[in-house]
């Protein structure tokens, strides 16, 4: 990667939308270490600010002490869609294909039953409660998707760049997938002659889109530069919940939380060629093809409190501990060029790695604070605002047998560039008339500068006197990023100028509808 100066983490987690990916990195650690809660619908609309407040089974994972404020047996399932809309213009003009991309997905957040057993007592331990259910903490469904002409640089220039001093040998050997020494991404263009080597030396490469100039390589021709990249997936909390009623006033609750991890992407990366006469090699196309599926589960333990010093202040406090996980990435890549027939050096070439790549790997994601204040209205309504704090520093990461050294690297740069994480969700509700309620809400996550924010609204009624039906609808502001399909590099060792990857620029938006049924037995 090219040496990063002082990040934000929104363009840490950008760098691995780059087509060079494989390797487990901070951009992992980053993507089981945040949480974006997604709850109820009543929770999300006011933007899970429920610290404080307690009372619903989507803030199950927000405040365990939540389950204690029951005083009956409840079941709610919350079901709806989230969808991403993504546009993009590349190299700074809107002369790009997909400018607009959307990728719709159902989803079952959230699903949970508490039951109440009452201990006959009128002070004291009032009640106790417990709960199970899950909660979805992170949605990883996305779509990128750009492209246009440009003819300044090539994945291939990268790619023969990195090779430079290379042995050819270390290319050519049988177990060259297993060694390492090279990356997947070169030992499949250099197997599909999309990488050759330069002037027949053993340690020097040319990249087929490259032409040889005197003094120097690079690319002098127009292509045609596609980018696509799908993912999928989320972060399920399964919750083991207890909860103590103290005199209606104090409410103390726990979690053991399983998570339960599956994420899935798809890149792919085109070049085509707009001539074919422009090019010394003959190169008419290639495409790269990036396949990656991580499962895995963690586990953490939350303890929280909520304590009603009136009936009109409601004050609240969740610690989460770190959350250990232990993952599996298991990854694809492959190379196919296309040369006319008839060449009698080059053909066209599919190029696969013999068998899919596995690794197991542990991460250990930072504890989290939350604290909340809530003001209730009566019936009325309330108001609710919490402030929650991650130090996503001291996410670290060690192979399977706990070494943390080879991750050294990895857990140098966390701790370099990474920071604390300030989130901040602020909710309301209004009763207009008897059995309706309108609901809003923000939420905010601040790094080094503002990242993430949602905004959510919704509207609640009650069908009988144990059922209610939710709605809310969420989506977050426009999160705007630039990216580069590859890195930067230079073209030889002869101190030619360094070749600029094009850049795009995306414009990214989330958003939630969702419904939740709920009733009391």
């Amino acid at each position: 990667m090219v040496a990063m100066k002082k990040f934000s983490l929104i363009a840490i987690i950008m760098l691995a939308a780059s087509v060079a990916a494989g390797a487990q990195g901070v951009e992992d650690a980053l993507r089981y270490s945040e949480q974006f809660y997604v709850g109820s619908a009543r929770t999300m609309a006011m933007g899970n600010a429920f610290t404080a407040l307690g009372g619903d089974l989507g803030a199950l994972g927000i405040n365990p002490a939540s389950s204690a404020l029951y005083n009956c047996c409840e079941f709610a399932v919350t079901g709806g869609f989230s969808w991403n809309n993504t546009s993009s213009t590349f190299n700074g003009t809107e002369d790009t294909y997909a400018n607009s991309v959307r990728k719709t997905r159902f989803t079952l957040p959230n699903m949970n039953v508490v039951f109440s057993m009452p201990t006959g007592r009128d002070y004291g331990l009032v009640s106790y409660t417990f709960g199970f259910g899950f909660n979805k903490t992170a949605n990883f469904n996305s779509r990128t998707s750009f492209g246009g002409n440009d003819g300044a640089t090539s994945l291939l220039g990268n790619i023969a760049a990195g090779l430079e001093g290379v042995d050819r040998s270390y290319l050519l050997a049988d177990d060259a997938f297993d060694v390492g020494y090279c990356t997947n991404q070169e030992i499949l263009a250099y197997d599909a002659f999309l990488v050759n080597p330069y002037h027949d030396m053993a340690d020097s490469y040319i990249g087929a889109t490259e032409n040889e100039w005197t003094g120097g390589l690079g690319v002098e021709n127009p292509l045609f530069k596609s980018y696509n990249r799908t993912t999928g997936g989320g972060v399920y909390d399964m919750h083991f919940n207890y909860g103590m009623n103290f005199n209606d006033r104090l409410y103390l609750g726990a979690n053991i939380n399983v998570k339960i991890v599956d994420y899935n992407e798809d890149l792919w990366y085109g070049e085509e060629a707009q001539t074919g006469d422009w090019y010394d090699s003959g190169f008419q196309a290639m495409k790269y093809n990036y396949w990656q599926e991580t499962t895995g589960a963690g586990v953490n333990m939350q303890l929280g409190a909520i304590w009603v010093p009136t009936d009109y202040l409601r004050l609240g406090i969740t610690y989460t501990t770190p959350t250990l996980y232990t993952l599996t990435d298991t990854w694809e890549e492959s190379m196919y060029s296309t040369y006319p027939d008839g060449l009698p050096e080059f053909h066209s070439v599919e190029a696969h790695m013999p068998n899919p790549q596995v690794y197991e790997y542990n991460l250990r994601a930072p504890s989290r604070l939350s604290l909340g204040a809530a003001l209730v209205f009566g019936r009325s309504g309330l108001i609710s605002a919490d402030l929650e704090r991650v130090n996503l520093s001291k996410m670290r990461m060690s192979d399977n047998y706990g070494y943390a050294d080879t991750f050294d690297e990895v857990n140098s740069d966390i701790s370099q560039y990474c920071s604390s994480c300030n989130i901040f969700r602020l909710g309301g509700e209004m009763n207009i008339v008897n059995d309706f309620a309108l609901r809003a809400g923000y939420t905010g996550y601040f790094y080094h500068v503002p990242g993430y924010q949602y905004v959510s609204f919704g509207i609640g009624k009650r069908l009988s006197e144990n059922s209610s039906l939710d709605l809310a609808f969420r989506t977050s502001l426009a999160d705007n990023y630039t990216m580069k399909p590859y890195d930067d590099y230079a073209p030889d060792t002869n101190g030619n100028p360094q070749c600029i990857a094009p850049t795009a620029s995306i414009s990214a938006t989330f958003k939630d509808l969702l419904l939740t049924y709920r009733v009391k037995f």
